[in-house]
């Protein structure tokens, strides 16, 4: 399958696509308020991760917590973030998404986060067909992209209200595979598109509106796992900063309409504002669900 050929799945109203960040998203313009934030960010030390992690440091949140497997990484991270942006406190931790017992006690231990960020994730054997697959391969990225996720996201909400006030966030970063079938995707693409359906279904589980939660496709950026398993010459890849910019935007008060959807950081934010009635409108909206 040629990459440059699978479809873009954005909604009709949405004709401007970005691939690189933009003044509109900018961190040091975006109405999301950083004063005293707390993020929480897994396998923000490292490629798009780390392009959230500054981002929000360079909006001027007051703690980034990153974790991430890799001690060396998380390292480099720190030391990077709190050189350039001294003003925000960076706290890591050595964990995997998939290890419960210690997520919980490194979310309980940080006490309060007002946005949280689930980025890490597993892709498996991308190599076809699929009857080929272990069965224990495919259990193994369900408990990271899947079962992590909302072990993470359900630890989260137990957590007591911030001091900092306002309603919380929830960005989880998805992937356009949720979308489509390509050559060793199986466990990858589906996963995925789970996930996208976890994250609906606490947006509109949750009955008083004081967290959002948000999938995000960070858009074609060229990262160790996209090196691992796509050509590079087989798409246009798009700028890290995007999807770090637009997770900032998601986090502040003019995305709350889009509570429970999928969204695509190359998609112009007014060209979305201007679906807010039509969002409201349709629950199945900008959702994992059949194209109408």
């Amino acid at each position: 399958m040629d990459f440059k050929d699978l479809p873009q799945f954005r909604p009709a109203e949405i004709k401007t696509y970005h691939s690189n960040t933009y003044d509109r998203i900018s961190p040091s313009t975006t109405k999301f308020d950083a004063s005293g934030k707390t993020v929480l960010i897994t396998a923000g030390a490292t490629g798009i991760g780390y392009s959230i992690s500054e981002s929000f440091a360079k909006a001027g949140v007051a703690r980034i917590i990153i974790l991430q497997r890799r001690e060396s990484v998380l390292a480099t991270a720190k030391e990077a973030l709190e050189k350039a942006y001294p003003n925000t406190k960076v706290e890591t931790y050595s964990a995997s998404q998939s290890d419960f017992q210690r997520m919980t006690e490194i979310i309980q231990s940080v006490g309060e986060i007002d946005v949280l960020i689930p980025c890490a994730t597993y892709a498996g054997d991308m190599k076809p067909p699929t009857k080929d697959k272990k069965t224990e391969e495919l259990a193994e990225v369900y408990m990271v992209n899947v079962v992590g996720l909302f072990h993470m996201v359900r630890e989260f909400l137990a957590l007591p209200a911030t001091a900092s006030g306002g309603p919380k966030s929830v960005i989880h970063v998805s992937s356009n595979a949720s979308q489509m079938y390509f050559p060793g995707g199986s466990g990858y693409c589906s996963s995925k598109a789970a996930a996208n359906q976890i994250i609906t279904h606490f947006a509109f589980d949750e009955p008083n509106g004081n967290v959002k939660f948000y999938s995000l496709h960070p858009g074609a950026v060229w990262t160790a796992l996209a090196e691992e398993n796509v050509p590079q010459n087989a798409v246009v890849w798009e700028d890290i900063n995007l999807p770090g910019d637009f997770a900032v935007w998601l986090a502040g008060p003019e995305a709350t309409f889009l509570n429970g959807r999928f969204v695509w950081a190359a998609w112009d934010v007014d060209e979305l504002i201007a679906m807010t009635e039509k969002v409201a409108s349709d629950p199945n909206l900008l959702t994992i669900t059949l194209a109408k």
